[in-house]
Protein backbone atom coordinates (compact mmCIF):
# COMPACT_ATOMS: atom_id res chain seq x y z
CA UNK A 1 0.00 0.00 0.00
CA UNK A 2 1.62 3.81 -1.09
CA UNK A 3 1.20 6.06 1.81
CA UNK A 4 -0.87 9.71 1.35
CA UNK A 5 0.93 11.83 -0.89
CA UNK A 6 2.60 14.41 0.61
CA UNK A 7 0.32 16.88 -1.74
CA UNK A 8 -2.93 15.73 0.48
CA UNK A 9 -4.62 18.40 1.88
CA UNK A 10 -5.07 16.43 5.09
CA UNK A 11 -1.74 15.56 5.47
CA UNK A 12 -0.80 19.01 5.48
CA UNK A 13 -2.86 20.36 7.94
CA UNK A 14 -1.70 17.26 10.06
CA UNK A 15 1.82 18.47 10.07
CA UNK A 16 0.89 21.73 10.38
CA UNK A 17 -1.02 21.21 13.67
CA UNK A 18 1.79 18.83 14.93
CA UNK A 19 4.24 21.91 14.48
CA UNK A 20 1.95 24.71 15.38
CA UNK A 21 1.13 22.42 18.70
CA UNK A 22 4.65 22.26 19.31
CA UNK A 23 5.27 25.59 19.29
CA UNK A 24 2.71 26.75 21.96
CA UNK A 25 3.87 23.92 24.12
CA UNK A 26 7.26 25.73 24.09
CA UNK A 27 5.98 29.30 24.35
CA UNK A 28 2.85 28.86 26.41
CA UNK A 29 5.30 28.72 29.84
CA UNK A 30 7.17 31.64 28.55
CA UNK A 31 3.88 33.68 28.00
CA UNK A 32 2.88 32.73 31.71
CA UNK A 33 6.06 34.04 33.46
CA UNK A 34 6.12 37.64 31.52
CA UNK A 35 2.63 37.98 31.94
CA UNK A 36 2.90 37.35 35.64
CA UNK A 37 3.89 40.13 38.23
CA UNK A 38 7.30 41.00 39.67
CA UNK A 39 6.78 38.98 42.54
CA UNK A 40 4.62 36.19 41.29
CA UNK A 41 7.24 36.20 38.75
CA UNK A 42 10.11 35.65 40.97
CA UNK A 43 8.31 33.14 42.79
CA UNK A 44 7.78 30.82 39.47
CA UNK A 45 11.24 31.16 38.39
CA UNK A 46 12.31 30.06 41.95
CA UNK A 47 9.95 27.68 41.81
CA UNK A 48 10.08 25.87 38.21
CA UNK A 49 12.62 24.71 35.65
CA UNK A 50 11.69 24.21 31.87
CA UNK A 51 13.06 21.02 30.02
CA UNK A 52 11.96 19.27 27.09
CA UNK A 53 12.01 16.08 26.68
CA UNK A 54 10.82 14.54 22.99
CA UNK A 55 10.26 17.77 21.86
CA UNK A 56 7.80 18.39 24.14
CA UNK A 57 7.89 21.06 27.35
CA UNK A 58 7.17 20.60 30.78
CA UNK A 59 7.43 22.11 33.80
CA UNK A 60 9.83 20.88 36.31
CA UNK A 61 8.77 21.86 40.45
CA UNK A 62 12.19 22.85 42.22
CA UNK A 63 12.42 23.39 46.19
CA UNK A 64 10.54 26.03 47.32
CA UNK A 65 12.70 29.30 48.64
CA UNK A 66 11.95 30.11 52.21
CA UNK A 67 10.36 33.45 52.65
CA UNK A 68 13.90 35.20 53.61
CA UNK A 69 15.02 35.10 50.17
CA UNK A 70 11.71 36.30 49.16
CA UNK A 71 12.70 39.72 51.01
CA UNK A 72 15.59 42.34 50.30
CA UNK A 73 16.03 43.44 53.97
CA UNK A 74 18.15 41.93 56.39
CA UNK A 75 16.61 38.90 58.43
CA UNK A 76 14.97 39.07 61.46
CA UNK A 77 14.73 36.86 64.45
CA UNK A 78 11.48 36.30 66.79
CA UNK A 79 11.54 38.51 69.79
CA UNK A 80 11.27 36.40 72.79
CA UNK A 81 11.77 39.28 75.38
CA UNK A 82 15.30 38.55 76.22
CA UNK A 83 15.81 42.69 75.41
CA UNK A 84 13.04 43.27 77.89
CA UNK A 85 14.74 41.19 80.67
CA UNK A 86 18.36 42.33 79.98
CA UNK A 87 17.00 45.89 80.23
CA UNK A 88 15.41 45.42 83.33
CA UNK A 89 18.97 43.60 84.58
CA UNK A 90 20.65 47.27 83.62
CA UNK A 91 17.83 49.20 85.95
CA UNK A 92 19.77 47.67 89.21
CA UNK A 93 23.30 49.71 88.11
CA UNK A 94 21.58 52.72 86.87
CA UNK A 95 22.51 56.21 88.70
CA UNK A 96 21.14 58.42 86.20
CA UNK A 97 18.78 61.06 87.85
CA UNK A 98 15.98 59.29 87.40
CA UNK A 99 16.64 56.05 88.76
CA UNK A 100 16.48 55.02 92.74
CA UNK A 101 20.32 55.23 93.16
CA UNK A 102 20.40 58.79 90.88
CA UNK A 103 17.09 60.37 93.29
CA UNK A 104 18.58 59.46 96.06
CA UNK A 105 22.49 60.92 95.60
CA UNK A 106 20.40 64.02 94.17
CA UNK A 107 18.48 64.28 97.51
CA UNK A 108 21.22 64.11 100.08
CA UNK A 109 23.77 66.03 97.68
CA UNK A 110 20.93 69.13 98.58
CA UNK A 111 20.35 67.89 102.06
CA UNK A 112 24.36 68.11 102.45
CA UNK A 113 24.56 71.65 101.09
CA UNK A 114 21.52 73.23 103.06
CA UNK A 115 23.10 71.87 106.24
CA UNK A 116 26.79 72.96 105.56
CA UNK A 117 25.06 76.37 105.23
CA UNK A 118 23.07 76.10 108.21
CA UNK A 119 25.80 75.35 110.08
CA UNK A 120 28.23 77.91 108.78
CA UNK A 121 25.60 80.70 109.90
CA UNK A 122 25.15 78.92 113.18
CA UNK A 123 28.73 79.73 113.26
CA UNK A 124 28.59 82.81 112.67
CA UNK A 125 25.54 83.82 115.61
CA UNK A 126 26.81 81.80 118.06
CA UNK A 127 30.28 83.02 118.05
CA UNK A 128 29.05 86.33 119.39
CA UNK A 129 27.01 84.15 122.46
CA UNK A 130 30.69 82.32 123.10
CA UNK A 131 32.38 85.69 123.39
CA UNK A 132 29.96 86.93 125.70
CA UNK A 133 30.04 83.81 128.01
CA UNK A 134 34.08 84.37 127.81
CA UNK A 135 33.67 87.84 129.08
CA UNK A 136 31.33 86.74 131.83
CA UNK A 137 34.12 83.96 132.56
CA UNK A 138 36.54 86.68 132.79
CA UNK A 139 34.56 89.25 134.93
CA UNK A 140 34.21 86.20 137.56
CA UNK A 141 37.19 84.93 137.53
CA UNK A 142 38.35 88.77 138.71
CA UNK A 143 40.45 89.19 134.98
CA UNK A 144 38.62 91.83 134.05
CA UNK A 145 36.26 94.68 135.08
CA UNK A 146 32.78 95.33 135.36
CA UNK A 147 33.17 98.32 132.83
CA UNK A 148 35.37 96.22 130.67
CA UNK A 149 32.91 93.30 130.00
CA UNK A 150 29.90 95.82 129.69
CA UNK A 151 32.09 97.33 126.91
CA UNK A 152 32.77 94.38 125.41
CA UNK A 153 28.95 93.23 125.36
CA UNK A 154 27.96 95.96 124.09
CA UNK A 155 29.81 95.31 121.13
CA UNK A 156 29.56 92.03 120.67
CA UNK A 157 26.38 92.55 120.38
CA UNK A 158 25.62 94.42 117.40
CA UNK A 159 24.07 92.34 114.23
CA UNK A 160 23.31 89.36 116.75
CA UNK A 161 19.59 89.64 116.55
CA UNK A 162 20.40 89.60 112.78
CA UNK A 163 22.26 86.92 113.03
CA UNK A 164 20.55 84.81 114.97
CA UNK A 165 17.52 85.55 112.07
CA UNK A 166 19.91 84.71 109.51
CA UNK A 167 20.80 81.27 111.33
CA UNK A 168 16.60 80.35 111.72
CA UNK A 169 16.10 81.09 108.31
CA UNK A 170 18.57 78.64 106.80
CA UNK A 171 17.97 76.04 109.14
CA UNK A 172 14.31 76.03 108.30
CA UNK A 173 15.29 75.39 104.88
CA UNK A 174 17.09 71.93 105.51
CA UNK A 175 14.61 70.29 107.69
CA UNK A 176 12.79 68.46 104.96
CA UNK A 177 16.04 67.75 102.94
CA UNK A 178 17.78 66.16 105.53
CA UNK A 179 15.39 63.94 106.96
CA UNK A 180 14.58 62.26 103.58
CA UNK A 181 18.58 61.65 102.53
CA UNK A 182 18.10 57.97 103.43
CA UNK A 183 20.63 55.05 102.72
CA UNK A 184 19.37 52.75 100.21
CA UNK A 185 18.09 49.43 101.20
CA UNK A 186 20.44 47.10 101.87
CA UNK A 187 19.23 44.48 99.30
CA UNK A 188 18.65 46.48 96.62
CA UNK A 189 22.53 48.16 97.59
CA UNK A 190 23.88 45.35 97.09
CA UNK A 191 22.93 44.77 93.71
CA UNK A 192 24.53 48.52 93.10
CA UNK A 193 28.21 49.69 92.59
CA UNK A 194 30.17 49.57 95.33
CA UNK A 195 31.35 53.26 94.54
CA UNK A 196 28.47 55.37 94.00
CA UNK A 197 26.76 53.66 96.86
CA UNK A 198 29.92 54.25 99.20
CA UNK A 199 29.54 57.62 98.01
CA UNK A 200 25.69 58.30 98.53
CA UNK A 201 26.29 56.25 102.47
CA UNK A 202 29.19 58.36 103.44
CA UNK A 203 26.83 61.64 102.52
CA UNK A 204 24.47 60.17 104.54
CA UNK A 205 26.86 60.08 107.42
CA UNK A 206 27.47 63.38 107.38
CA UNK A 207 24.19 64.70 106.87
CA UNK A 208 23.14 62.67 110.10
CA UNK A 209 25.85 64.36 112.37
CA UNK A 210 25.27 67.80 111.08
CA UNK A 211 21.75 67.24 111.67
CA UNK A 212 22.60 66.19 115.22
CA UNK A 213 24.96 69.26 115.30
CA UNK A 214 22.05 71.46 114.26
CA UNK A 215 19.95 70.75 116.93
CA UNK A 216 22.45 71.66 119.45
CA UNK A 217 22.62 74.62 117.80
CA UNK A 218 18.66 74.98 117.69
CA UNK A 219 19.18 74.90 121.67
CA UNK A 220 22.13 77.69 122.02
CA UNK A 221 20.82 79.94 119.76
CA UNK A 222 17.37 79.89 121.42
CA UNK A 223 19.42 80.80 125.01
CA UNK A 224 21.11 83.35 122.84
CA UNK A 225 17.82 84.99 121.26
CA UNK A 226 16.53 85.18 124.95
CA UNK A 227 19.61 86.99 125.92
CA UNK A 228 20.06 89.27 122.87
CA UNK A 229 16.06 90.64 124.08
CA UNK A 230 16.96 90.94 127.78
CA UNK A 231 20.15 93.12 126.54
CA UNK A 232 17.50 95.20 124.65
CA UNK A 233 15.00 95.26 127.42
CA UNK A 234 17.92 96.60 129.57
CA UNK A 235 19.15 99.12 127.14
CA UNK A 236 15.50 100.71 126.62
CA UNK A 237 14.77 100.99 130.35
CA UNK A 238 12.31 98.15 130.82
CA UNK A 239 14.06 95.95 133.49
CA UNK A 240 16.39 96.82 135.89
CA UNK A 241 20.18 96.16 135.76
CA UNK A 242 19.51 93.72 138.68
CA UNK A 243 16.87 92.13 136.77
CA UNK A 244 18.93 91.95 133.50
CA UNK A 245 22.17 90.82 135.77
CA UNK A 246 20.16 87.83 137.29
CA UNK A 247 18.47 86.23 133.80
CA UNK A 248 22.07 86.98 132.31
CA UNK A 249 23.53 84.58 135.11
CA UNK A 250 21.13 81.95 134.16
CA UNK A 251 21.19 82.24 130.27
CA UNK A 252 24.84 82.21 131.12
CA UNK A 253 25.58 78.84 132.57
CA UNK A 254 23.02 77.52 130.07
CA UNK A 255 24.62 78.61 127.20
CA UNK A 256 28.12 77.29 128.45
CA UNK A 257 26.20 73.60 128.50
CA UNK A 258 24.64 74.09 125.23
CA UNK A 259 27.54 75.41 123.15
CA UNK A 260 30.22 72.75 124.61
CA UNK A 261 27.27 70.08 123.23
CA UNK A 262 27.36 71.87 119.77
CA UNK A 263 30.93 72.04 119.45
CA UNK A 264 30.92 68.67 120.07
CA UNK A 265 29.15 67.91 117.67
CA UNK A 266 29.78 70.16 114.96
CA UNK A 267 33.61 68.72 115.53
CA UNK A 268 31.67 64.71 114.83
CA UNK A 269 30.32 66.27 111.70
CA UNK A 270 33.29 67.69 110.68
CA UNK A 271 35.74 64.46 110.57
CA UNK A 272 32.83 63.26 107.72
CA UNK A 273 32.29 64.93 104.35
CA UNK A 274 29.61 64.38 101.67
CA UNK A 275 31.83 63.58 98.27
CA UNK A 276 28.68 64.13 96.01
CA UNK A 277 29.02 67.86 96.84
Amino acid sequence: MVGPSSGDPSTRWRTAALVLGGLLALLGPYVILTRATPSDAQDTAAHSVITTSNGVARLTASPAPTSSSRTAGPTSTPSTGGGDVAGADQVGTDVSPGSPLGQAMATCRLASLRVAASMGAADVSLQQFDKHIDAMNLLVAGKISLAVATQFWDQTRVGAAQNAAEYRRTQGSTRDSRSQCQALDPDVAASLPYGPVNQLNQCVTYVGRASTALTRADAAVTTWQHHIHDMEMLRMGDITPAQATSMWRRNWHTGQRQLAAFEAAQTQARAVHCPLD
